[in-house]
């Protein structure tokens, strides 16, 4: 057999493969008694056809079966020779299988570039620094006051403004003619808090407890409705009453609401440091991005189709679930899966970047996860989530995908690691957009 492996580019190669007539005409006999065997034929025994019948008849059976076979070895074994391994899948090329002749056949396929490692001990990154806020604090106390509002009516005679509630009675007409789901009574509209039409809430300020009023609006063209969608339609509105948000004190007495403090002064440090804590995670993954950035700008490659767009499939899948967790879904939010794959698309080419030189670190420097590493990580993750170890050790035993991908996760952060060790680290007040 004659193989011959050429480099289309540096993310993509060819194999070419010669397989010689002896080889070709055992498999085409092999393969031809064991039609025989099986085949069924007016007029002749089973496994008693003779051998001109069968050729006559189930000459691209054995066509189809011998191509299979000589593929399947002959490919495999180019792989293994040399060292190849594909991240796509392979497109094939061939010559018509002829009997009594060596057989030709090509394939090409992406690997992982072969990286070039830089200098990677030195890199220099910027860390922002932590710096405490009292206005985040104050916004959220104010968040646990808004929570903690009761509505009441406003009892003086006056328009509503922006902002209030608005209790409402409400009847829409497309055409004149009321609309499915169109009616609602006593409904509690926060003027300005965008959960109608837009220009709705807008006409309904100002208006007065006991006032009627027509409003006109027009549906967006994107509404789910379709007989709704992109129509101008007449809304009939009363206004029933108004209410407005009673606040409770921020007093000793509102902080004991939120859990053992005694004191104003007690929530307030416990939020201040809930914000620090999150700052300084924050701060952390900013610099461990930062320093994959660096990473990256110091090396030049191509990378493959194939793994950005499996990257980009990750990225979809990931905002999927997190939109479903919402009840959300991307055509909710005007959004499709090919416009997340065009936006998305630079993200993902870093993304393989970044892992591809991580890995290449990993492999010059030595870098691996042990086993004691991989227990105490399904450890942590078991705790976060409430789940028992065992359980979820043994869904990482019996699911190889993802306990490589926890391995890979665990070995960048180790890499990651490394490289900040060695890093030239300054602290900035504010982070440059290039750095």
């Amino acid at each position: 057999m004659v193989i011959n492996v050429e480099n289309v580019s540096p993310i993509k190669k060819k194999i070419s493969i010669e397989i010689p007539t002896e080889r070709v005409s055992r498999e085409v006999e092999k393969v031809y008694a064991e039609i025989r065997r099986n085949a069924s034929v007016k007029g002749f025994r089973k496994g008693k056809v003779p051998q001109p019948i069968i050729e006559k008849y189930y000459s691209d059976k054995m066509e189809a079966d011998v191509l299979k076979n000589l593929i399947n070895e002959t490919y495999m074994k180019a792989l293994i020779e040399n060292k190849i391994v594909p991240v796509s899948q392979p497109s094939f090329e061939s010559d018509a299988l002829t009997p009594g002749q060596a057989f030709k056949y090509s394939v090409t396929f992406e690997t992982a570039p072969e990286i070039e490692l830089k200098e990677c001990t030195g890199l220099q990154v910027e860390k922002r620094k932590l710096v405490s806020d009292e206005k985040v604090v104050d916004g959220r106390i104010q968040e646990l006051r808004e929570g903690m509002a009761q509505l009441k009516v406003v009892e003086e005679p006056r328009p509503v403004a922006m902002g209030e509630f608005a209790v409402i009675d409400f009847k829409g007409y497309l055409n004149g003619v009321p609309f499915e789901r169109g009616e609602m009574q006593d409904y509690p509209l926060q003027l300005g808090s965008g959960q109608f039409i837009p220009g709705f809430e807008e006409q309904v300020v100002g208006m007065s407890p006991g006032e009627t009023r027509e409003i006109s609006v027009t549906f967006p063209a994107e509404y789910g409705a379709h007989e709704l969608a992109g129509k101008p339609v007449i809304f009939q509105v009363t206004l029933k009453e108004i209410k407005e948000k009673d606040l409770p004190p921020l007093d000793d007495d509102f902080a004991k609401q939120f859990g053992p403090y005694d004191t104003m002064d007690q929530l307030r440090a416990r939020i201040a440091d809930v914000f620090n804590k999150e700052e300084e995670q924050k701060i952390e993954n900013e610099l461990r991005d930062r320093l994959v950035k660096a990473l990256i700008e110091k090396h030049e490659f191509e990378v493959p189709e194939a793994m950005v767009e499996k990257q980009l499939t990750v990225l979809i899948d990931n905002m999927k679930n997190n939109l479903a967790r919402q009840n959300l879904t991307l055509e909710k939010i005007g959004s499709s899966e090919e416009i997340i794959r065009t936006q998305a698309r630079s993200v993902a080419v870093s993304q393989v970047k970044g892992s591809l030189l991580l890995a290449a670190v990993a492999d010059k420097e030595g870098i691996n996860v042990e086993d004691a590493e991989l227990e105490e990580k399904i450890r942590d993750i078991a705790a976060q989530a409430n789940k028992d170890f065992e359980v979820l050790q043994s869904f990482y035993q019996g699911n190889p995908y993802a306990k490589d991908a926890l391995v890979m996760q665990l070995r960048e952060d180790k890499v990651i690691d490394y490289l900040l060790k060695h890093a030239q680290v300054t602290e900035v007040d504010t982070l440059s957009e290039n750095a």
